[in-house]
């Protein structure tokens, strides 16, 4: 099927110009950076479900032509209305218009995984990672580093771009991982992540995609039968239907919310990863602390201002 992140392979041009915002140097002391960081309202993505409001921040820096397209769909409503069609126990929630005949008006976006970046700008992790020669942060967002090469990685919460087997082929169907899927890592472009709400997204039904014979019944030749294969998909999808999705940036001013990430550069978030590095003090504990974290087990804090 079309952009589906395969579960039975468990499948789910890259651009080497630096931004000048991550080129700047010297940097700052990490005791003169603000703990906080204000997410900009373009990059605000404001999501509805039924049972809550979920945030996501965009990273164009990384994979622009997937921020710049998740924008386009945002401003004609593409997801309003539509389903997380896909929710796998343990793998991702995708989202968009399950059959490829509703987004053929759209053209494929180039493949943006990974691309070649300035160190300027990123925090290490602090310890080794199982999948990247080097990990750590960078605007707050988990990133893998080789060499000059650098990717976002596929921790739960990523916002990631689903496609078909050629690189170059995604254009609306978006997925969030439930659970690490870290081996997806630099084979699908991660553009984004929950801020908040994750909660929402993990509560959503699960649902399996269409089945072979689920498609053949829906576009085959007998009508009636495929419009019956219809209805019974949208009842099964209902409690994972998306009642809004939208920039905070099309929201007005005094209506729209606005968001707070802890700045990785911040002599803050540098004792927050201590803190949750070295647990030696802790009497109860038997054998020795290894001092070491995953780094998806520490998302980077994010905040709702005014809350």
């Amino acid at each position: 099927m079309k952009r589906a992140l395969a579960l039975a392979a468990f499948a789910l041009a890259a651009c080497s110009s630096v931004p000048a915002s991550l080129a700047e140097a010297p940097a700052a002391p990490a005791a003169e950076i603000p703990a906080w960081r204000p997410v900009a309202p373009e990059n605000l993505v404001i999501l509805d479900v039924p049972t809550g409001t979920v945030a996501i921040e965009l990273f164009p820096e990384a994979a622009p032509a997937h921020v710049a397209r998740l924008r386009e769909l945002l401003a004609e409503g593409f997801y309003d209305g539509e389903y997380f069609y896909r929710v796998i126990e343990g793998h991702v929630a995708q989202a968009g218009r399950e059959f490829e005949m509703a987004s053929k008006a759209w053209q494929p976006v180039p493949f943006e995984a990974e691309r070649a970046i300035a160190a300027d700008g990123f925090t290490p992790l602090g310890n080794a990672d199982l999948f990247a020669p080097e990990a750590g942060h960078r605007s707050g967002f988990a990133v893998g580093r080789d060499g000059q090469q650098e990717w976002l990685m596929n921790c739960p919460g990523a916002l990631g771009m689903a496609r078909d087997d050629a690189p170059d082929t995604g254009n609306t169907e978006i997925y969030i991982p439930l659970q690490p899927r870290r081996y997806l890592d630099r084979n699908y472009t991660i553009f984004g992540r929950v801020i908040a709400g994750m909660e929402h997204i993990h509560r959503l039904p699960r649902v399996d995609p269409f089945t072979e014979e689920e498609m053949n019944a829906l576009f085959g030749e007998d009508e009636p039968l495929a419009q019956q294969m219809s209805q019974y998909r949208r009842s099964k999808n209902e409690y994972n239907i998306i009642t809004s999705a939208r920039l905070a940036a099309a929201i007005p001013e005094a209506e729209r919310p606005a968001y707070e990430v802890m700045n990785t550069a911040s002599a803050e978030w540098a004792a927050l990863k201590e803190s949750k590095r070295d647990y030696s003090k802790i009497a109860a504990f038997i054998a020795p602390p290894v001092n070491k974290f995953d780094i998806c087990s520490l998302p980077v804090p994010a905040r709702k201002v005014g809350e």
